[in-house]
């Protein structure tokens, strides 16, 4: 039995995460169907039967008829989809994102890839000017939800993304002054430090638990009126932040200017940096059509 057959084309992701995309057709939405692409086979019914779906970020599942590509269809697809393709001003061209979101059980989510776009952008923002350590922690659960991806890797890339960013943009996007001075790192981006690092120290590696069982860490600026930018900003136990503060310094940086070396009174301590490994990563948006 032969199966329906897509073309894959890949792209630079517009957002720090991967993602796949199903292109609908004409046809398709005018008889309210979507047929899944073969390498999403292991995650879907083996025999035509009810699954549940969840439509945009409804926090409802509806049910819907699923055919098996073993069934008389030769595809795997999903029907019932005529209103939510109306309801959405879905159009021939525009994609869907097809997430499996228990393989067990046999729940989905479908959106359209301009929404989770938006959505996915609206919740960086807002996560890049959280109020305070909890909020922060909530919009990067919000981000996990959305893309569904855990939450490790949501902290890596919104790492990554935050890296990309020049000091004016930094200071654009978590709305702070040009002048820094003593001002406190943003909450976002000690939720994103501190998760990489696990508290333990950049340079010493030294760590310690707080009376809460949180680890305690600082964050030093390498140039105070440079920002906080992730470029300008090192973890570090308070030993060390008081021997940036009052030693004998001298830094070391890499051609793309990251701190990767550093001497206190002739002592030197070499750097550990996230970005040696996360740097290396590239984000793919797949389109089935």
């Amino acid at each position: 039995m032969k199966l329906q057959s897509f073309k894959k084309i890949t792209e630079k992701s517009d957002i720090n995460y991967n993602y796949e995309t199903i292109k609908v057709t004409k046809s398709r939405i005018e008889k309210g169907l979507l047929a899944i692409p073969r390498s999403f086979n292991k995650y879907l019914p083996k025999a035509n039967r009810r699954i549940k779906i969840y439509l945009d970020q409804s926090s409802t599942p509806l049910s819907k008829q699923f055919s098996s590509h073993f069934s008389s269809t030769n595809e795997d697809r999903i029907g019932g989809l005529k209103d939510w393709y109306h309801d959405s001003k879905i159009r021939e061209g525009d994609e869907i994102i097809f997430q499996i979101l228990d393989r067990e059980k046999f729940i989905y989510r479908l959106c359209k890839e301009q929404d989770f776009i938006r959505i996915t952008r609206e919740l960086q923002n807002n996560f890049d000017n959280s109020k305070d350590e909890v909020s922060a922690s909530t919009k990067i659960d919000q981000i996990s939800n959305l893309v569904h991806i855990e939450k490790e890797k949501i902290i890596f890339s919104e790492f990554l993304r935050l890296a990309k960013y020049s000091n004016e943009e930094m200071r654009k996007r978590i709305g702070i002054s040009n002048h820094i001075g003593k001002e406190k790192v943003p909450p976002s981006i000690r939720i994103i430090l501190g998760d990489i690092y696990k508290g333990y120290c950049q340079l010493c590696s030294f760590s310690f638990l707080k009376r809460d069982n949180s680890p305690y860490y600082e964050i030093h600026h390498l140039v105070p009126d440079l920002g906080h930018h992730p470029k300008n900003l090192v973890l570090v136990c308070a030993n060390c932040h008081r021997q940036f503060e009052f030693a004998n310094v001298m830094k070391y940086f890499n051609s793309d200017g990251w701190l990767i070396k550093v001497s206190f009174n002739q002592k030197e301590y070499l750097l550990k940096q996230a970005i040696e490994e996360l740097g290396k990563q590239e984000f793919r948006k797949t389109i089935f059509i």
